[in-house]
């Protein structure tokens, strides 16, 4: 079997990305980033990969020339392998190769949105990749209609990854294995120098069973998130309690993710 993360070049391959959209998100045909757009990204600042199993395209990642702060950085819009391919360690080496492939062209940060109700995900970027979250948009695509997103708010953490830092180098070095808590933290009081934001522990089974109740998740974790950041905290890492049964973001006041 035979791995190949590189830039894609071929228009068939790009042709083949709505339909890893369509596998791994399950979106409707609204939803999806065309690839006639992705191919002028490429030739334009912009980084477009493939994730290639023996010869065959299964991943993507899209990520578009941006500017933050007078600083242009690769803001991330989409990465994704084929439904059968995810919990394989995929996801990881297509963001890793796009790391690489973003040092060599000069950029010193990616950005990227993210659901921070989704648990996995925001496992993923935070603890796996060495993402911070220090930004808070609501609603950014309005209710979702199709896939992932049908029916909540489309709130969305914004990841920030400081490409050269030693947290992020040693996420990409070595596993770093997760945080159990001895006991689950308390209700945030924006006083401390670290507080502990609690999110349901699967909010895709929660929307199956309860719309309402993971309705409810959103709208508290919004009020939560908004006012830490305000506060100046920045999201560092999502932590377990009650023997992984419960999962919280760590956030820190004074943390410098640029290091």
């Amino acid at each position: 079997m035979k791995i190949e993360i590189k830039k894609i070049t071929d228009i068939e391959d790009y042709k083949e990305i709505p339909y890893i959209q369509k596998s791994a998100w399950g979106f409707s045909e609204i939803d999806l980033e065309p690839h006639q757009l992705m191919t002028r990204v490429q030739k334009y600042g912009g980084l477009v990969m493939g994730l290639f199993l023996d010869g065959k395209i299964i991943g993507f990642s899209y990520a578009i020339l941006a500017k933050w702060k007078g600083e242009l950085f690769l803001y991330s819009h989409m990465a994704a392998v084929k439904k059968e391919y995810q919990g394989k360690g995929y996801g990881f080496l297509i963001k890793k190769a796009q790391r690489e492939e973003a040092l060599k062209m000069g950029y010193t940060f990616i950005k990227w949105t993210f659901d921070p109700l989704e648990s996995l995900n925001s496992y993923f970027n935070i603890h796996k990749l060495g993402a911070v979250g220090f930004e808070y948009e609501l609603n950014i695509y309005g209710i979702g209609e199709s896939g992932l997103h049908k029916g909540l708010p489309t709130d969305r953490m914004v990841a920030h990854w400081e490409l050269n830092s030693e947290r992020v180098k040693k996420r990409m070095a070595e596993k770093i294995p997760p945080i159990y808590l001895e006991e689950s933290p308390p209700e945030p009081d924006f006083k401390s120098d670290k507080i502990h934001i609690e999110i349901p522990y699967d909010i895709r089974e929660l929307k199956k069973r309860d719309l309402k109740a993971a309705l409810d998740w959103r709208l508290r974790t919004r009020d939560q998130f908004l006012k830490a950041f305000e506060s100046g905290y920045i999201a560092t890492d999502i932590v377990f309690s009650d023997k992984g049964k419960r999962k919280f973001y760590l956030l820190e006041k004074g943390y410098d993710y640029r290091k």
